[in-house]
């Protein structure tokens, strides 16, 4: 494992592993500036590439876009080699693990705009075998909003949602189903 992840493993090392904890992993992957050829080099193939209707359908777009696909795939080897770090030390399977965004791909139309290419987010939830028990599992396409996280863990936690909070746990019988979502723009 790589030095970007000693604050992690220094972490683990001196945490008390018998004692819940909460640590936020960002990486500059995937942002601007992206390394020119990187996509080819990681063997993505620019005229495979589905190019969103926003976008003219270019080389050079076709290439950029597949830049930032090597960053995304580098962001998610990164992820993949905390999960074998908690692996190591046996947390694995009592941890979720949430991997997500916070805007789309920085792109025109995209990042810090409120288009679809820019408010739809990856969301990956990893349960735990330990959890397992309170998740049903499997792939929804139902709307949620990264508020929903908030509310979900401290379910899981056995921690009641304060009533200021919004969002609803994803795990709720009771949550509603979304027939929309709203965002705003802040400060971009």
């Amino acid at each position: 494992c790589g030095k970007r992840y000693n604050n992690f493993r220094q972490f683990l090392e001196s945490n008390d592993s018998s004692q819940p904890f909460c640590f936020w992993f960002g990486s500059h992957d995937p942002h601007r500036s992206f390394k020119k050829g990187a996509g080819v080099e990681a063997g993505i193939a620019p005229p495979k590439i589905k190019i969103p209707k926003c976008f003219p359908d270019s080389t050079e777009v076709r290439n950029d876009i597949a830049d930032y696909y090597s960053e995304v795939q580098r962001f998610d080897n990164e992820v993949g080699e905390l999960i074998k770090l908690l692996e190591k030390k046996g947390l694995l399977e009592n941890t979720i693990v949430v991997m997500t965004s916070d805007h789309g791909m920085p792109f025109p139309r995209c990042k810090g705009n409120l288009y679809d290419q820019g408010t739809r987010v990856p969301l990956a939830i990893r349960w735990g075998k330990k959890l397992t028990s309170q998740v049903k599992g499997g792939v929804e396409s139902e709307m949620v909003n990264l508020i929903d996280l908030a509310p979900t863990i401290l379910e899981v936690a056995g921690v009641e949602k304060p009533s200021s909070m919004l969002g609803d746990s994803l795990l709720s019988e009771s949550r509603k189903k979304r027939d929309f979502t709203i965002f705003c723009k802040e400060r971009h």
